[in-house]
């Protein structure tokens, strides 16, 4: 009677009365060889294409028949192994390089696909593969341990790092920038200890003062990026994720403190707050502050600045950037102060009145230029040095002719400011007005300033 071959692990299996005398020999091949392998078998294999059959032989070693697949080699692409099509259990792993994926596969049916540096047990009924874990990522239940360092199910996530964070109830998010003491050693790099406490997270930033002098190689003030060691001490990076390239030579005096810089970046242009926003704090909120000239080229309704070119408060609205409260006015030992100075257009609003003290100056901040005006529609000006933000008021003159549909001293609004170029309208945020015609001449236009008054309003200077 010949032998035949197992279906699954194709160990030989002899017939009766067959192989007399040397039957020994192919049982311990099964026993020593096969099962072994079956049972504790590590099969290394290096893959470079997109598809590798694994090899499958009766009764002799091959790859198909470990019971794990390691998987190595450089990828550009998923790469499928396809094994053979009879019941088995595998534990996979790709350590492949290229961060491509390895699906199992019989050749048909369902597959299973092992991301990069990922070990997964893996089994097949002979028709399609199987995760023999119940994993996917909306099933996880994390009850304990930490994600980078923030310890999950916390009130206050201090040091941890998202890509999505919700804020709810007390959530703090930062960390405490009260100093702490520590000191330095002299060393290549620089050796930081704390004095109390644990050491900042690895990357956190940090800045350091004295009550004496620093160590030479250590500034006041500049921020370094902490290394972390161990729960204790900590080397210094002059850059993010650096390597520890900060070093001292010379001691130090006084005490040293440190601080962790505390800010919160958010790295998206916009803050999505689905309900009502409260500030609860007895500080103060910094708007952004710039010049006139760095207010934003394409501004939307509802942004709010610092101007520190006026020296105000402004925001944009209709159109137009407009101040917002009083001039730089302060009280002052009772009292009420006001510039004497107005550099930008105001409208007082219809059914209120005003008053300031006198004497009153209308100036515009922005000097006169000169511009050219192309023939369009509508007619765009240029000018060489400083930008007018929309709304800005303007005259022009000329030393010849202006386009048609531009008249000398009448005052027309800047609107689509954008650079050093902008359109004309008659009224703020009006429409651009068309030019056609011919010019000539050295055209200059020259910024203004005045306040409307509307019916039945009143603008008092005492």
């Amino acid at each position: 009677m010949a032998s035949t071959y197992s279906n699954s692990l194709r160990i030989q299996l002899i017939g009766t009365g067959d192989q007399p005398g040397v039957w020994g020999t192919t049982t311990n091949n099964n026993l020593g060889q096969l099962i072994e392998e079956a049972i504790t078998g590590l099969g290394a294999i290096t893959l470079s294409g997109t598809t590798y059959t694994l090899s499958a032989y009766n009764g002799i070693v091959d790859e198909s028949r470990n019971a794990v697949l390691s998987f190595s080699g450089s990828i550009s692409a998923d790469c499928t192994v396809i094994a053979p099509a009879v019941p088995k259990t595998y534990i996979v792993k790709n350590g492949t390089s290229g961060g491509k994926n390895v699906l199992m596969s019989v050749g048909s049916g369902s597959t299973v696909t092992i991301p990069n540096g990922q070990t997964y047990i893996v089994y097949t009924d002979g028709t399609n593969f199987y995760s023999a874990v119940n994993y996917n990522s909306s099933n996880v239940q994390i009850t304990g341990g930490t994600i980078d360092n923030t310890t999950i199910g916390a009130t206050t996530a201090v040091n941890g790092t998202f890509y999505d964070l919700n804020a709810v109830d007390n959530l703090t998010v930062g960390v405490s920038n009260a100093p702490q003491t520590v000191t330095i050693t002299t060393a290549t790099p620089a050796l930081v200890t704390m004095a109390v406490g644990s050491t900042p997270y690895n990357n956190a930033r940090v800045q350091f003062t004295s009550t004496g002098t620093l160590p030479v190689g250590i500034t006041a003030g500049v921020t370094y990026y902490v290394v972390k060691i161990n729960s204790t001490t900590f080397n210094l990076s002059s850059t993010s994720y650096g390597s520890a390239d900060v070093n001292t030579s010379s001691g130090y005096t006084g005490t040293i403190s440190m601080i962790v810089i505390s800010d919160v970046t958010f790295n998206t242009p916009t803050l999505n707050i689905p309900n009502n926003l409260t500030l609860n704090s007895t500080g103060a909120l910094t708007l952004p502050s710039g010049t006139t000239a760095q207010q934003p080229g394409t501004p939307v309704n509802g942004m709010i600045r610092y101007n520190s070119t006026n020296q105000y408060f402004e925001g944009y609205a209709n159109g137009s950037w407009n101040q917002i409260g009083a001039t730089s006015s302060t009280t002052t030992n009772g009292l009420w102060q006001n510039k004497q100075a107005i550099n930008t257009t105001q409208a007082i609003a219809s059914g209120y009145s005003a008053s300031s003290a006198g004497p009153i100056t209308l100036v515009s901040n922005i000097a006169a230029q000169t511009g050219t005006i192309t023939i369009a529609s509508p007619g765009v000006v240029t000018v060489p040095t400083t930008a007018l933000p929309g709304g800005t008021t303007v005259i022009l003159s000329t030393t010849g002719s202006l386009p048609t549909g531009l008249t000398a001293g009448v005052t027309y609004y800047v609107v689509n400011s954008s650079g050093l170029t902008f359109q004309l309208a008659l009224t703020a945020g009006g429409s651009p007005i068309t030019t056609s015609g011919t010019q000539s001449g050295t055209h200059t236009v020259t910024p203004t300033v005045f306040v409307t008054v509307p019916s039945g309003s009143r603008w008092v200077i005492l």
